[in-house]
């Protein structure tokens, strides 16, 4: 392998070169391996799967919590969705993470509007 030692520059050349080199000769692991230093090497560098949200709430743990602030259980919740209860689970207490509440208890329909910068929905 190249020594760290070499510019940034220089080792993603190599490591670019001997990735394409592997999966030219059928080597997965070894260019596998090669991808992941690359990666290491520049964080710029496109990832396979969906983008996560951060400290955002996702669609999904938006719904959620907005039926969770309707006092409804984990169950009521995935039956309406058409998830697990654990799932459920799941995503209400990354919610809870995310808008850095203690528990379910204190989650409101206002809260929610305030975390997620929505303005009052008036019909």
């Amino acid at each position: 392998m190249l020594p760290r030692s070499r510019g940034a520059g220089t080792r993603r050349r190599f490591l670019h070169h001997r990735e394409t080199a592997y999966a030219g000769l059928g080597a997965a692991v070894d260019a596998l391996r090669c991808r992941r230093s690359l990666r290491r090497c520049d964080p710029e560098m496109p990832r396979r799967g969906r983008k996560g949200y951060g400290e955002t709430l996702s669609p999904r743990e938006l719904e959620v919590a907005r039926l969770a602030a309707q006092n409804l259980t984990n169950r009521e919740i995935g039956e309406r969705l058409f998830l697990s209860p654990r799932t459920v689970e799941i995503h209400v207490g990354r919610a809870l993470r995310k808008l850095g509440l203690p528990s379910r208890t204190v989650l409101t329909e206002d809260l929610l509007r305030d975390a997620t910068g929505e303005g009052s929905k008036t019909a």
